[in-house]
């Protein structure tokens, strides 16, 4: 058995980036990389190939481009296990992708690059995140897309900031980046707002400003939904840090974990993690 795991990533603005080459469609932006995030085991068998996650049979229709890009013709039993909710801007399926990638470039002798490149074709053309690998490539604690695409296509710097804690709190139903996307009057908006917070972040790059503008493009671009406009108000009317997760009804603050239940008078789960440079990686070979 092969196990990599990789860091979980939170974009908390973004401008949507589209191209007929799958490398160089992504998005401009800035998230945090995790300490929290994903695990994968992978082994070769025979017959059909098998996905769980978090011990459940799923469809994984992510991670199973990932095998076929990789391993055409190949048959894998593939356990994912996420440290955090899928679909509430945490960046899981990016980093069950690039986790898989990695297993999948130990086992068939591909690079680095080869399982990135695969992750990201897979996020993009499954319609998982846009940005998530780009920034999970980079070893930053909080990463800034400059140029859409994957690297070297794409361009990521480091903005500098560090989150020795950091509080995430989920208020609500998963979103569909897909859904959000696929709707040309809320896409157009996106984009607006998005283009407007990279250029106020490019002269504002401290972590105050990182908080504000997060929420200015939350609220602009039409994403920010009632629970975590009353969750961010909430905490913020006791002087703590918070903006929304994308795309997700969830919020990062730097309030404690138990500040924020306390201030959320328990609407939501609570999660404990942080920022952290530390690169994707295999933790287990065969």
């Amino acid at each position: 058995m092969t196990s990599a795991f990789c860091p979980a990533h939170i974009t908390c603005f973004f401008r949507p980036v589209y191209s007929e080459n799958v490398l160089e469609r992504g998005s401009r932006g800035a998230g945090i990389r995790l300490s929290s995030g994903t695990v994968v085991h992978v082994h070769e068998i025979s017959g059909s190939t098998k996905v769980t996650i978090n011990g459940k049979a799923d469809e994984a229709r992510i991670t199973r481009h990932v095998l076929e890009h990789m391993a055409p013709g190949r048959s894998f039993d593939v356990a994912v296990e996420c440290s955090l909710p899928l679909g509430q801007g945490f960046g899981m399926s990016a980093s069950g992708a690039i986790a898989s990638a990695l297993c999948m470039a130990e086992i068939t002798g591909a690079s680095r690059t080869d399982a990135f490149e695969a992750a990201h074709v897979a996020e993009v053309v499954c319609g998982g995140g846009l940005g998530d690998v780009a920034g999970l490539m980079h070893e930053g604690d909080v990463p800034v897309r400059i140029g859409a695409g994957l690297p070297p296509k794409g361009k990521v710097t480091d903005a500098g900031i560090v989150f020795r804690e950091l509080t995430l709190a989920v208020l609500g139903d998963k979103l569909s980046t897909a859904e959000v996307l696929g709707d040309a009057d809320k896409l157009e908006r996106v984009c607006r707002a998005g283009d407007s917070a990279m250029d106020e972040f490019t002269d504002n790059t401290d972590k105050d400003s990182f908080f504000k503008i997060s929420r200015k493009f939350s609220a602009d671009s039409g994403v920010m939904g009632n629970s975590v406009a009353d969750g961010t108000g909430a905490l913020m009317a006791e002087g703590f840090r918070a903006s929304m997760c994308m795309l997700g009804n969830s919020i990062f603050t730097e309030a404690s974990k138990e500040e924020t239940e306390r201030i959320l008078r328990g609407t939501g789960r609570v999660f404990t993690t942080s920022s952290t440079d530390e690169p994707a990686r295999i933790i287990r070979k065969a």
